[in-house]
């Protein structure tokens, strides 16, 4: 600050009368970008009445409700599968997808997510039913083997009382098999930690949705120092393909076979733009947050009115249907071509001709991009395309049974889902890029509330008070810039004995006329 200040009593005290105050101006408007709206004709015919009829009665968007089912869709597959998307490359993506919906809290977020979840509650309600049922005959069946080698045990310790030959009573005791332990299916998890969930997709190897009603809980535990093993366990999930090793003192040795996991939920505006601001200043920057591939931000609904009817129970059975189906599917009798690892599958030639021209546009678009954030996010849509291919055309093979390569049709559908997608994105991004915007106004409301007095220091703002968005001196010191310039404040310096001089703010007094 050297050379910034001088005296300022007589400047102070001529700014204090209030006709020698400029008129403070409106402050800018920290408008969200325009995002497009997801049309009904983009979502798979087997789930689009199912998801629009949820919508509808509940007044949410579409967005949620279609977001919550691709992705569960994408968990049922999971690693059951691949996608090729070249026509000779052996590059491969598996198509489990992760999925978040933003919205203030009145936005209906949870019971969207919750209603797209049901045909999953169902799978696995029925599984757990099967589980108990086998774990029944199961104990039966241990506690026959232990009779068994109880009675063989017996007869040895007689005949070898009696000093007799015991070889062929051994051979009988070695050749004893027990029965394996049944194994529970799972499709979805709602907290676990990463030891929990290396045996689970030890038992599923197809991999399981993480589902969290409010995903701040699972963004935040990631930034504890203690758990950056689980965030490298879930950054290596989202690939998909590959194996995990835990080592924990108790538990010992882990090894997962194929790392595999979905993810979905919801989150706040506020919350997510303080995570952007950790990723955008390089805090835990790793792509995690462009991982969230089916991330949307869409326009709250502006009308509103009562809806009291039936479900559509013809739309959801088909839909239930067509979930279960893919949970039960072989790839390789629906078209996939056989492979070491996992089966895949290619688009057809019409297919092909799509992904070509979708995918040379998006790499002149990443590289003309210029903010950082939004070019790792596209980055990602390379898979995600192609991941979404797979998804529709497995959706209408399990309710239709038109098994075959990758059609242009799911080609398509998935290239104007990218589109639909990269709008949110860029929207989802500008909450970082107009944080100045909205730190200014927060504290410009603070101000007209009276929470500050003339002469406050911008260590009273981010130390005393903690406000959104004005939690650091950078944050406020951004804000207070930004009125200063709109003539809210003015900056001054206050003398003190053998110290710097203290830097204050004057509060333009005709800012209580606006009131």
């Amino acid at each position: 600050m050297e050379n910034q200040y001088t005296p300022s009593a007589e400047f102070v005290n001529a700014i204090r009368q209030l006709d020698d105050w400029p008129d403070p101006e409106p402050l800018g408007e920290a408008n969200l970008l325009p995002v497009q709206s997801l049309s009904a004709e983009i979502i798979p015919e087997p789930f689009r009445p199912w998801l629009v009829d949820i919508a509808y009665r509940m007044q949410c968007p579409l967005d949620f409700v279609a977001i919550g089912a691709i992705v569960a869709a994408s968990a049922v597959i999971g690693a059951g599968c691949a996608m090729r998307p070249k026509r000779n490359d052996d590059w491969a993506v598996i198509p489990n997808l992760w999925g978040a919906i933003i919205g203030r809290p009145s936005m209906l977020k949870t019971p969207s997510l919750a209603e797209v979840m049901k045909p999953l509650v169902k799978m696995e309600s029925a599984a757990r039913e099967d589980f108990e049922s086998q774990n029944a005959f199961y104990v039966a069946e241990c506690e026959g083997f232990k009779a068994r080698r109880e009675a063989i045990k017996s007869k040895m310790l007689k005949m070898a009382k009696e000093g007799k030959d015991l070889s062929s009573l051994q051979n009988e005791f070695a050749e004893l098999e027990s029965s394996q332990p049944p194994v529970r299916r799972r499709f979805k998890t709602n907290d676990s930690t990463v030891e929990k969930l290396s045996e689970l997709l030890n038992e599923n190897p197809r991999g399981l949705l993480v589902f969290r009603d409010e995903l701040t809980g699972l963004l935040a535990s990631w930034e504890r120092e203690d758990r950056q093993s689980d965030r490298a366990f879930y950054l290596e999930a989202w690939n998909g393909s590959q194996g995990f090793t835990t080592d924990r003192i108790g538990r010992g040795t882990i090894d997962v076979g194929t790392c595999c996991l979905s993810i979905l939920g919801g989150i706040q505006p506020t919350k997510l733009t303080e995570y952007l601001l950790k990723s955008a200043q390089g805090i835990g920057n790793d792509g995690m947050l462009q991982r969230f591939q089916l991330i949307v931000y869409p326009d709250e609904p502006t009308g509103w009115q009562l809806v009291d009817q039936k479900p559509d129970d013809a739309a959801k059975n088909k839909a239930f249907s067509a979930m279960q189906t893919l949970a039960d599917m072989d790839p390789l009798k629906e078209g996939a071509e056989a492979d070491e690892y996992r089966p895949y599958f290619r688009f057809n030639e019409e297919a092909q001709d799509v992904f070509y021209t979708w995918l040379t546009e998006l790499e002149m678009k990443i590289r003309e991009e210029e903010y950082p954030l939004v070019t790792e996010h596209l980055a990602k849509y390379r898979s995600l395309m192609p991941s979404l291919a797979l998804v529709f055309h497995m959706i209408n093979v399990a309710a239709y049974g038109i098994s075959g390569q990758i059609t242009k049709e799911a080609a398509t559908m998935a290239v104007m889902w990218c589109k639909y997608l990269e709008s949110h994105a860029r929207r989802i991004y500008s909450l970082y890029a107009n944080k100045g915007t909205k730190s200014a106004a927060g504290l410009a409301e603070k101000i007209k509330a009276g929470k500050l007095q003339n002469g406050f220091t911008i260590r009273d703002v981010y130390k005393k008070y903690s406000w959104h968005l004005l939690t650091t001196r950078d944050e406020v010191e951004a804000a207070c810039s930004e009125l200063i310039e709109l003539n809210w404040l003015v900056e001054d310096y206050e003398p003190l004995p053998h110290r710097q001089p203290k830097q204050i703010y004057h509060i333009n007094p005709k800012i209580k006329k606006m009131l």
